[in-house]
């Protein structure tokens, strides 16, 4: 009882902290100064938190052959990343002004437009690279709404106010839980289509390689693909310089089913985790490396 009062006070200290951060990022400051600001912060305070431990044990292991310089100098890009993030989650309109995009650069954006006149349920997937919501604002510029699946924080407070930023990047969203995976079945059912992060761990679900280490794969999506014959979309957003973007949509994955579902499951997966794997290796400190990714995290 006594522990769960005191942590009571103290969501309720962080909500209001992070709620002071909210209103003067959004208000306070401009775009560019609150991402500037922001991720000043980031670069300078979180290399120093405990939690950068975590960062660099999973850099070291995923790249032996990087120097310590090498290691923190990806951990500092992370969380100059992370802050700049946080700063933008509160200026949409610097980015989407009703259909009109600005700071943010689109390849192959014909992919997009493929699956959202194909008549067939969509799964649009990428990590937590860059600043992934982006991917919903070059969507939402071509009149295409998807659906986010959210995986809330576990202060209630900090939560409603992310969500509430959430719900100004992206129109629909659904949190993880118990109606979660039954709102998403649905969505697939009724032809709609979903953006989801599926970079995270997983408490079960099949082992595959992911940076080059095994980790536990959430299997929904492999599943989804070969029940509902929707269509796997690939998109990735870099952060080219500051808060201008680049957000590419690749082809849509294919994989011929072999009658041997287990097997199939692990193929779908693979060609996703070596795509995300691709792109953390090649922008390391644009992935969030703070998730416990692998069992030895």
């Amino acid at each position: 009882m006594k522990f769960s009062f005191f942590k009571k006070i103290r969501h309720l200290i962080e909500g209001f902290l992070f709620l002071l951060v909210w209103l003067s990022l959004r208000y306070a400051l401009p775009g560019k100064s609150a991402s500037n600001v922001s991720g000043w912060l980031g670069r300078t305070v979180g290399p120093r938190l405990y939690l950068s431990n975590r960062a660099q044990k999973n850099i070291t292991k995923c790249f032996p052959e990087k120097s310590k310089a090498e290691v923190d100098l990806i951990i500092k890009e992370m969380w100059d990343n992370f802050g700049r993030l946080i700063a933008e989650y509160t200026k949409e309109k610097q980015f989407l002004s009703g259909t009109t995009l600005k700071n943010i650069e689109v390849v192959g954006i014909e992919h997009l437009r493929q699956i959202q006149n194909d008549g067939k349920p969509g799964i649009i997937f990428t990590g937590h690279i860059g600043h992934w919501q982006m991917i919903s604002l070059v969507a939402q510029s071509i009149g295409f709404d998807l659906t986010q699946m959210y995986r809330p924080p576990n202060n209630p407070w900090v939560d409603k106010i992310f969500y509430m930023c959430q719900k100004k990047m992206i129109k629909n969203v659904i949190t993880k839980g118990d109606k979660g995976p039954r709102k998403f079945i649905s969505l697939m059912k009724n032809k709609e289509h979903v953006l989801l992060l599926v970079d995270q761990k997983m408490g079960e679900g099949m082992s595959v390689p992911f940076v080059g280490r095994d980790a536990m794969t959430a299997t929904g999506v492999a599943k989804m693909y070969l029940q509902q014959n929707c269509a796997l979309l690939p998109a990735r957003t870099e952060r080219i310089k500051g808060s201008k973007f680049r957000v590419t949509f690749y082809p849509p994955i294919e994989v011929k089913p072999s009658g041997n579902t287990e097997k199939d499951i692990y193929a779908i997966l693979l060609k996703i985790n070596d795509l995300i794997s691709e792109w953390i290796i090649e922008r390391p400190g644009q992935w969030l490396w703070l998730h416990r990714r692998w069992k030895d995290a």
